[in-house]
């Protein structure tokens, strides 16, 4: 049986050996450059690979073009992947005929996801084990072939049960691969019920709260210290980390948590019970007993150990923001601010991330690429992990409500309605785009953000699903807030216009913004479309400006913000599509870059029929009323219309040139 095999660390190596043993014919073994800032520990899969002459890759991105065709090429009957890193998907897992087999280091469906070997340490479980199961496009979920379970001692740390677990793999491997070359294996389906899902864990985790009971601050030690970066501390704004920890009972006594009992053995108080330090050092130190330790830096009893390091990255908790969608405009260039703000950290996905490369790589962001229909764990895992949830992702433009309603139907109802309840569940702060599509076909001259009346039309006007999903998502926050608690704030941007609003290429296929679609024409020539005549009023807002409303929101200095409602618009920007049009007609012709273009096409007058197809209505004005904004966040928008039509059209066009 031939196969391509996904491999790294320790297991990657003893999966590759399995597979030459039982007489696979591997083709191929994919693995990772190492990291330079990585302490690597383990054994390389690119030795073992080439130890028994297999071709080996390590490309930056296996799931691109070029090496899906380059595994096609292999022809694998069967792929396998050991303790590879990044997911793989389904262009790769539909190649081989017998499917995609992966190791996990747990026992699914208990803890899915990055890291399973430390979690379960930090976790204090009792037993875990290994996991062969069939890929599919979410991780660690598809249907189990294989398990191995390993008993977890007290004195076991994340380095003796990676161990551990390299040995249950083999011993595993041994007994299963003979089966799946003669083709007499069976998955067994998950219990999805049963499943719980954890995320990577960064340096910064192994902070110590010693709020914590001695066992939790113990468990939190063994599960990263060496060759891991250590659970750490503060005293004086200098940094410990404590490499080994025993537990102790209450010494007697009172003492806060933190608080020094002794120095020699160096004891420190718990939330409940407490620990001595065994062996640790200062930042950049000597590996010492906790005795030196105290000795050398003078921590003597009744001293006070803390969270926090003044003049040090740590000295203040930042508060986590998820937001979903990001690389939307308005998720972008949020991020933007609250990073250059300082005092969040930004956890975001989206499909693609065209428009946050400026970000991707910066301290305090964090970017995956997903589906929010498909990584479920990973959403329900950053929601119980941030503090402030933003879902941005929506189908959001006419001609898609008329073309594909189930689809909004799925997507801006279904999958939003998750992540409000799992906000629900965990305690956690929503702030939800409603958009002023909700306020439907209202016929009041201002909107109201806490009186007007929600007016849709007609059922067979598919149109209207969109606002009437959103409307309904707003109305289910609100009895959240009522009945639970939920802290909310929905906001509602108004025809929000500047850079990264849309790509031309979204306007080609007809989903996009008005404005994308109208500079579309202009790059290529085209006419200018105004459907209806292009009479319909809107007030148009520049991102900067909505941003910075948002960002307000989402700071809530007052704490005025939960259960409220607030506009994101302005009202002095009002302008119809036609007058839009002709601005930018205006623009174009003196912009600097004008002769790359061709000649302006013109107008040309259609009926919304012929353009957006049965199922479209529209509305001839929408105008917010924005009182809640100046009283609740002290905001309003300040810059014109002509400057955000300026810095719109000019960056469509320089984005044009480049392609």
């Amino acid at each position: 049986m031939r196969a391509v095999v996904f491999a790294y660390n320790n297991i990657g190596c003893t999966g590759i050996e399995s597979l030459v043993k039982n007489g696979f014919d591997v083709a191929a073994v994919f693995t990772h450059s190492d990291d330079p800032g990585e302490n690597i520990w383990f054994k390389s899969a690119a030795e073992t690979a080439s130890k028994y002459k297999i071709p080996v890759y390590a490309p930056a991105d296996v799931n691109s073009a070029v090496w899906v065709k380059k595994i096609k090429d292999l022809n694998p009957d069967i792929i396998f992947s050991f303790y590879y890193r990044n997911m793989i998907k389904p262009a790769i897992l539909e190649i081989p005929a017998k499917g995609c087999l992966n190791l996990h280091g747990s026992l699914l469906p208990a803890y899915r996801g990055r890291c399973p070997i430390n979690w379960v340490l930090v976790n204090g479980e009792k037993e875990t084990g290994v996991t062969l199961h069939q890929m599919t496009p979410k991780p660690d979920d598809g249907d189990i072939v294989a398990r191995e379970k390993i008993t977890i001692s007290s004195k076991d740390t994340a380095v003796s049960l990676h161990l551990k677990a390299d040995a249950a793999a083999a011993k595993m491997l041994g007994k299963i691969l003979p089966k799946i070359k003669a083709g007499k294996i069976r998955g067994i389906p998950q219990d999805n019920s049963k499943a719980s899902y954890f995320g990577g864990r960064k340096p910064k985790d192994g902070q110590i709260d010693w709020n914590m009971t001695s066992t939790q601050i113990r468990n939190l030690a063994r599960a990263v210290t060496r060759p891991f970066p250590g659970a750490f501390t503060f005293i004086g704004g200098k940094k410990y980390i404590f490499w080994a920890l025993t537990e102790l009972p209450s010494s007697g006594g009172s003492h806060s948590p933190g608080q020094i009992i002794s120095s020699a053995p160096l004891v420190i108080a718990c939330g409940k019970g407490a620990v001595r330090v065994d062996f640790g050092e200062t930042e950049g130190g000597l590996y010492m007993r906790g005795e030196q330790l105290a000795i050398d830096c003078k921590l003597v009893k009744g001293m006070k150990l803390s969270k926090n390091a003044s003049s040090t990255a740590y000295s203040e908790r930042k508060k986590s923001v998820l937001i979903l969608g990001a690389n939307g405009f308005i998720g972008s260039a949020l991020s933007e601010k609250l990073l250059q703000n300082g005092k969040y950290e930004v956890h975001s996905m989206d499909l693609r991330s065209n428009y946050l490369q400026h970000l991707i790589g910066k301290p305090d962001f964090n970017f995956s690429e997903g589906d929010i229909s498909i990584q479920r764990e990973w959403i329900e895992y950053h929601v119980r992990k941030c503090d402030v949830i933003i879902p941005l992702v929506a189908i959001a433009t006419p001609i898609e409500y008329t073309r594909n309603p189930i689809r909004v139907f799925e997507l801006d109802f279904e999958e939003n309605l998750r992540i409000v309840r799992h906000c629900v569940k965990y305690g956690k702060r929503i702030i939800f785009p409603s958009t002023s599509e909700v306020y439907g076909m209202c016929d009041e001259e201002d909107f109201d953000e806490d009186n007007s009346k929600l007016i849709l039309g007609p059922i067979r006007m598919q149109r209207w699903i969109y606002s009437c999903c959103k409307q309904l998502l707003d109305r289910v926050i609100w009895a959240y807030g009522q009945k639970e608690g939920l802290k909310f704030t929905l906001f509602r941007p108004f025809n929000w216009v500047g850079p990264r609003l849309d790509t031309l290429d979204s306007a080609r296929i007809g989903s996009s913004r008005a404005i994308t679609q109208l500079i579309l024409n202009l790059v290529e020539g085209t006419p200018i479309l105004l459907i209806d005549g292009g009479q319909q009023k809107r007030c148009f807002t520049d991102l900067s400006d909505g941003i910075e409303c948002l960002f307000r929101i989402i700071e809530d200095k007052d704490n005025l913000c939960n259960g409220k409602i607030i506009n994101i618009g302005n009202p002095d920007n009002e302008a119809s599509i036609a007058e839009l049009a002709k601005i930018l007609v205006d623009k174009f012709e003196k912009h600097p870059m004008r002769k790359k273009f061709p000649p302006f096409a013109g107008f040309k007058e259609v009926e919304s029929l012929s353009y957006y197809g049965e199922g479209y209505q529209d509305v001839q004005f929408r105008k917010p009323k924005i009182a809640n904004a100046a009283k609740f966040v002290k905001w309003r928008p300040h810059i014109p219309l002509d400057r955000s039509v300026d810095e719109t059209l000019d960056f469509f066009l320089k984005e044009s040139l480049k392609k």
